[in-house]
């Protein structure tokens, strides 16, 4: 089988039971890449221990007071440090470093875009993340034909207005399935 022939960027994958040792556990990941050299994504249910205004402040840069509660989400173990914020796409909008992942959602990872959020100037809806997920070269899409990913179409409602612990679940009933009634063993016909 040809791996490279599943198309995943822009879609969901969501844990499988498989998985309940890793790390990734109970996890919804968005993937913004996937590509010759592999793939990325966000995890997009996790949240992190800070709010956006926290973040801002250990970065010197003062927060709008509309921002106090924005949750910033754990993206990934790579580049952990670093923010990635996916947001609606907008021709009109010229990031220093942004990434048109589909017709209507960007990812970018510069700072003009958290300065111009902090005083109210910046996209009007976003998912900030610290850090992605990473897989080499068919990687991912080896992981899928192993049962330990579902993919599904993306649904920038579950991003932007479900709540993390509600995002799972969400996605899984996109495409009918209820996530309790998953099990751990897979099998292929």
């Amino acid at each position: 089988m040809n791996t490279s022939s599943v198309g995943l960027k822009n879609n969901f994958i969501i844990s499988m039971p498989t998985l309940r040792d890793n790390k990734y556990h109970k996890t919804l990941i968005y993937i913004c890449h996937q590509g010759e050299y592999g793939s990325m994504g966000i995890i997009v249910n996790r949240e992190y221990h800070m709010d956006l205004n926290t973040m801002l402040e250990h970065l010197n840069i003062h927060c709008h007071p509309q921002f106090l509660n924005q949750p910033i989400y754990c993206g990934g173990d790579v580049q952990n440090d670093r923010g990635f914020i996916l947001h609606p796409y907008n021709p009109q909008e010229k990031w220093l470093s942004s990434y048109q992942v589909s017709d209507q959602l960007s990812l970018t990872s510069s700072m003009d875009i958290l300065e111009a959020m902090a005083i109210g100037q910046g996209p009007k809806t976003s998912h900030v993340a610290l850090g992605y997920i990473g897989w080499g070269p068919g990687e991912l899409e080896t992981e899928i034909i192993d049962n330990l990913w579902l993919n599904c179409a993306v649904n920038l409602d579950i991003i932007f207005d479900v709540a993390a612990a509600d995002k799972m679940q969400a996605a899984a009933t996109s495409i009918g399935v209820t996530l309790d009634s998953l099990t751990s063993h897979s099998g292929k016909a």
